[in-house]
């Protein structure tokens, strides 16, 4: 009987520190302080954890001031991680922070900079609404224009080459898209807006090629008649103008000095 006791008590014992352990294990951790969140955060930034630093910054913005000097480096260093993480929208808030609350701190430069890249990272695929590409568009030349002698000046360019393309195929769709259903004054609408807003790309010349096409199945050959020439005089080395028959050359007019025909 006595070592039932003892065991029982020895039992108890155990299961009382393994209890005791297991509290312990999983006792919360002390929340961090603003101080420690911002080193930590910047650290992680530094390290290229920009989900961990993302979290740990957003911590210390939200609990201090902003007159706080280190304010802006750190929503620069925020919005940095936030686009490594592909949190586009997110990014580009944090980067419009530092352009209109601390217009003149030293991190202007790369937050323009971090604006156009955050939208032109939203910027869809042409066939999708593209009120991001404008924006986008908007902000890389906005950049380009203020250093344009910058390193980053030459990419923000190519980007808005490549958005005003993906703009003028968006609107060639638009058109395609009544063509196709037959409502060819709407058509016409959407591709001399192409031809014209968006003369430098590709999409011109065959917008105005699907002008002549439209015109043509409605039967108005003067105006389709204008669309061909003015294909013809805007991109001459287009493949579009020269899938055009050639103009039929006008009968040359009877000389009325040539001598009769002898008998």
């Amino acid at each position: 009987m006595t070592r039932t006791r003892s065991a029982r008590g020895g039992t108890l014992a155990l299961l009382a520190l393994l209890f005791l352990s297991s509290c312990a294990l999983f006792k919360a951790s002390p929340p961090l302080s603003s101080e420690q969140a911002f080193e930590r955060g910047m650290a992680a930034y530094a390290d290229g954890k920009f989900g961990r630093a993302a979290t740990l910054l957003t911590r210390w913005v939200e609990a201090n001031a902003a007159g706080d000097p280190r304010m802006p480096a750190v929503l620069l260093a925020l919005g940095r991680s936030h686009l490594e993480t592909r949190e586009f929208v997110t990014a580009g808030s944090e980067f419009l922070r530092v352009l209109t609350d601390y217009p003149t701190s030293p991190e202007q430069t790369t937050a323009r900079y971090g604006l156009c890249q955050a939208y032109h990272g939203l910027s869809p695929k042409a066939p999708l609404d593209q009120q991001y590409t404008h924006v986008a568009i908007t902000y890389c030349e906005s950049y380009a224009g203020y250093y344009p002698e910058a390193p980053q000046a030459d990419t923000a360019r190519q980007w808005v080459v490549a958005m005003r393309e993906k703009l003028a195929e968006k609107s060639y769709l638009n058109g395609m898209f009544y063509f196709r259903r037959g409502a060819y004054d709407a058509a016409v609408i959407y591709f001399v807006q192409t031809a014209a807003s968006y003369p430098e790309t590709r999409w011109a010349p065959a917008a105005l090629l699907k002008v002549v096409e439209a015109y043509e199945r409605v039967g108005y050959e003067e105006e389709a008649e204008e669309a061909r020439a003015r294909l013809r005089r805007e991109f001459p080395q287009s493949e579009e103008a020269r899938s055009l028959q050639a103009p039929a050359a006008a009968p040359a007019p009877a000389d009325s000095a040539a001598p009769p025909t002898p008998r």
